[in-house]
């Protein structure tokens, strides 16, 4: 019996080595939302996937459907998280990862939510030699996004429900009311319970 390959994009929000050589990746993707998939062999020096599986890159995946959990069959990487290690970017990537983790519930995707991540990459690989100047403003923009997406934001915000998240209007908005933007951010991520 063959199994259906779907491919998707998606970002690594986290990994687990698992047994001797294999891995389970939490991905959160632009068709399923968050899901868990396990990698087979993928720690042994033969493996070609090993190189790709870094948290917070953005890649492409082949997936199959397994019993219990998601098979990762290919991995493709579009933008490694190594080329921003160490900058304010890996730390604005990783507070957006560890929401997802929190606030996402099993699969169900998000299409909007999915165009302001690759919004915020498509940021990431333009600026990623240094830090933006208004780097707390984007990870307040995204995280308020965020939660408007998922459900756990109230509000007529222009830089919430803008089309393009990344514009000098949403960003002279955040900039003008940036205490009220973390008070509600704040409120949304208590809202959730979780």
């Amino acid at each position: 019996m063959s199994h259906a390959i779907y491919q998707t994009p998606a970002i690594i929000l986290k990994t687990k080595n698992m047994r001797e050589s294999n891995k389970l990746i939490i991905l959160y993707t632009e068709r399923f939302g968050l899901i868990y998939a396990s990698t087979q062999s993928i720690r042994e020096l033969k493996s070609k996937m090993r190189f790709h599986t870094n948290t917070l890159s953005l890649v492409t995946v082949d997936l199959v459907r397994g019993r219990d959990i998601w098979k990762i069959t290919g991995i493709h990487e579009e933008h490694s998280s190594l080329q921003f290690a160490g900058t304010s970017w890996y730390e604005l990537a990783d507070t957006v990862s560890g929401v997802l983790l929190r606030l996402c519930n099993g699969e169900e995707a998000h299409e909007k939510l999915w165009q302001d991540i690759r919004a915020l990459y498509a940021l990431i690989k333009k600026h990623q030699e240094g830090t933006s100047e208004s780097h707390d403003v984007i990870e307040i923009i995204m995280l308020g996004r965020t939660l408007y997406h998922l459900g756990y934001w109230e509000g007529e915000e222009q830089s919430i429900h803008s089309t393009v998240p990344f514009n000098p209007e949403n960003y002279q908005e955040v900039v003008g009311n940036k205490k009220i933007f973390v008070q509600k951010i704040n409120q949304g991520i208590n809202r959730s319970q979780l």
